[in-house]
């Protein structure tokens, strides 16, 4: 198999089938400007994301990739093997895993058929800072060829793993330019659709409503109860902003995802009812016309409290002046004080204080906007992504040709099979149950027995430094001192 006899065969597989527009675009810019022959391997076969794949003659195969379940456990062989057999009959030579549930699958079922290249794209943070998804990626990421880190944060995250750091890409997610672009866009008429004085200061947030996370191992501790998106944060900081600017107008831009998240936005307008801010926050739904929206507000927020780099590309792209949690990639796009500003998560009083900023210099808002305009042209769009895929594959397929070998994916199956019975009996054991006894308070007293233990082994074989292994291993998983809930 020669990387200059044909082009490059790529598959994209990602535990989904809405939204994820990203996954789209990155197929259709690799194929139609690079030349490479491309299919998405998906979570199903029906929704707007196949639509746009099939529209643009682009292949789709469903597979499943649901783990979190003991159900779902029990099952993950046959899960991996049903993929391992649409990658052998399909002979890909670049496999693209995105979303946390999809990558572990892919990785495991390319290893097991011996694809050539194995990439993972990091699509956010949220599951590198939970317990258990963290664990989970650190036992498999070693399959893969390299990993794409789409943003510094997570670059760092591998790093601190154990990732070598040639191992690791960063490319972006970056959108379509095209579509973002100030000289051609039109200006939203926001004020005279909501009955509005044409000079009111608009403060506006574009982003779906998720609904709160429940307490899990498989949830950022940080998470707990809260919204990932954080309408509620602006939502607390708006009366001190009012305070100041009491002409000002909010604009949640957004319809809620699935039914928890529809929930969640009912609970916010009747926050919004409860704080009597109705009159200067209003809840749009859904809109088309997201970069003329960002054309027409003063400020656009991102209050995060765990993100990639959210919709500050965006924003960035359109010129306008953005606040921004310092959680995640927004720290790559937002420069506080350069491209926009950069407040604490979870703190209405500090975002409010970012908007105020931004209100009070208009000048410095503006230069801002320009200034993270270039920024993000200069490698945050969707030309850079698709380059620097196109090398990243070159790359690696130059270093593995070869792929596919009867013998390599017998000795692949083999590890691999011992590593999902580890991932298996790790979880299911440990993690669900263990665990669950040590947060229901059964565990606690058994503590000062493994003490002894750790102790015993100590003193018969000090040579070895067992003990400290020991202890490292106690702390690692929070059994050294009065249980936080904090593991990651």
């Amino acid at each position: 198999m020669s990387k200059q006899s044909r082009p490059l065969k790529v598959c994209h597989i990602a535990a989904t089938t809405e939204a994820a527009v990203w996954v789209f675009e990155q197929l259709r810019e690799i194929r139609d400007r690079h030349g490479y022959e491309v299919s998405a391997i998906l979570n199903g076969d029906k929704g707007g994301l196949v639509d746009r794949l099939r529209s643009a003659g682009i292949p789709v195969h469903a597979c499943d990739f649901d783990f979190t379940s003991t159900t779902d456990l029990l099952g993950l062989p046959r899960k991996v093997m049903r993929l391992v057999r649409l990658l052998q009959r399909e002979k890909f030579d670049v496999i693209q895993t995105h979303l946390f549930h999809s990558m572990v699958i892919g990785r495991i079922a390319a290893w097991f058929a011996d694809v050539p290249v194995r990439l993972s794209m990091i699509a956010g943070p949220f599951h590198l800072e939970a317990y258990t998804p963290r664990w989970v990626d650190r036992l498999t990421c070693w399959t893969d060829t390299a990993i794409i880190a789409s943003c510094e944060y997570k670059r760092t995250v591998y790093k601190a793993m154990g990732v070598h750091q040639d191992r690791l890409a960063l490319i972006y997610y970056g959108p379509d330019e095209t579509k973002f672009d100030p000289a051609t866009t039109t200006v939203a008429k926001l004020t005279e659709e909501f009955g509005w004085a044409p000079d009111t200061p608009l403060i506006g947030m574009v982003a779906y409503f998720y609904t709160e996370l429940p307490q899990s191992r498989w949830i950022p501790p940080h998470l707990w109860g809260r919204s990932v998106k954080s309408q509620e944060d602006l939502i607390r900081a708006a009366p001190i902003v009012l305070r100041e600017f009491p002409d000002a107008k909010f604009v949640l831009v957004g319809t809620g995802w699935e039914a928890g998240g529809h929930d969640y936005m009912r609970r916010m307008q009747d926050l919004v009812a409860t704080l009597g801010l109705q009159d200067s926050i209003v809840f749009t739904g859904f809109r088309k016309d997201v970069s003329s929206i960002l054309r027409a507000i003063t400020v656009s927020v991102q209050p995060s409290l765990s993100e990639n780099l959210g919709g500050t590309i965006e924003s960035l792209l359109m010129e306008c002046p953005t606040v921004a949690t310092r959680v995640g990639g927004m720290t790559d796009s937002i420069l506080d004080g350069k491209t926009g500003v950069l407040v604490e998560p979870a703190n209405p009083a500090s975002l409010a204080e970012g908007i105020l900023r931004l209100l009070r210099d208009r000048n410095s808002a503006r230069r801002y906007g320009i200034a993270g305009r270039e920024h993000m042209l200069a490698g945050f769009t969707l030309r850079h992504t698709a380059d620097g895929l196109a090398k990243l594959y070159q790359e690696k397929f130059a270093e593995h040709p070869v792929g596919y070998r009867r013998m390599a994916r017998g000795i692949h199956i083999l590890i691999g099979s011992a590593l999902c019975a580890v991932i298996a009996l790790r979880y299911y054991f440990f993690d669900a149950w263990v665990l669950r006894l040590w947060d229901q308070g059964f565990v606690p007293p058994a503590r000062m027995w493994l003490y002894r233990f750790y102790a015993f082994v100590g003193r018969k074989a000090p040579s070895f430094g067992l003990r400290q292994k020991c202890m490292s291993i106690f702390r690692r998983y929070g059994l050294l001192g009065r249980h936080s809930g904090n593991r990651r």
